[in-house]
């Protein structure tokens, strides 16, 4: 079973109004399981959005049980999965020129970030899942705050004031760095001819990746 099964399988098993409407926007209006998870950091490839949050999800499953953190399923399972909405449909694949090591010119993919709807990070995950599904309070926290200490705040002592009322945000914020840090690589960015580079200008077609 591919993760972009596996996902879907367990939204399905959500038991809450919109949750239909929620994958109808995953899978048909977003870019969700071909986006990478960044451009030039973890996850910097296609399909890496969707490899991060899942590893989130593995993570924070082990860490409930683990902790005794008392998490539902269902709660991982959004809070995982949705952790990163805000990285939808913000990268745009492109190709780039370079010099490389030899002095020849050639083309790189990679992508750019372009963001139509600048509302931050943690809470503009939260603000587009809430548009289909309503999340509890707590699963609201752990979107909000899955960056941990290193969220934007304009008082950083509320990031302890969080964990004081769910002490839970402290292990999606882990699950959330040890999948950027261990189990998602950084790759190089695929090189090609400059042939491909003026094909695509003329053509408007990416090469393979």
């Amino acid at each position: 079973m591919s993760i972009k099964q596996t996902i879907l399988g367990r939204l399905h098993q959500v038991n809450r109004e919109g949750i239909h409407e929620l994958i109808h926007f995953l899978t048909q209006e977003s870019d969700y399981f071909t986006a990478p998870a960044s451009v030039k950091g973890h996850g910097n490839y296609p399909h890496g959005l969707s490899i991060h949050c899942h590893n989130v999800v593995e993570l924070l499953l082990q860490k409930n049980e683990m902790f005794h953190l008392g998490l539902s399923r269902e709660t991982i399972y959004l809070a995982g999965y949705l952790h990163d909405l805000c990285k939808v449909n913000v990268f745009h694949p492109t190709l780039k020129l370079k010099t490389n090591q030899k002095g020849e010119r050639e083309c790189y993919f990679t992508y750019e970030y372009i963001d139509e709807l600048p509302l931050g990070h943690g809470e503009k995950s939260v603000m587009i899942a809430q548009q289909y599904i309503r999340l509890t309070i707590e699963e609201i926290m752990l979107i909000r705050w899955h960056s941990g200490p290193h969220t934007i705040c304009d008082n950083t002592y509320r990031y302890d004031q969080v964990l004081k009322l769910y002490p839970s945000v402290k292990a999606i914020y882990t699950a959330d760095e040890e999948a950027a840090t261990f189990l998602e690589k950084v790759k190089d960015a695929p090189t090609f001819q400059i042939s491909v580079f003026y094909n695509w200008k003329k053509n408007g077609v990416l090469p393979k990746v």
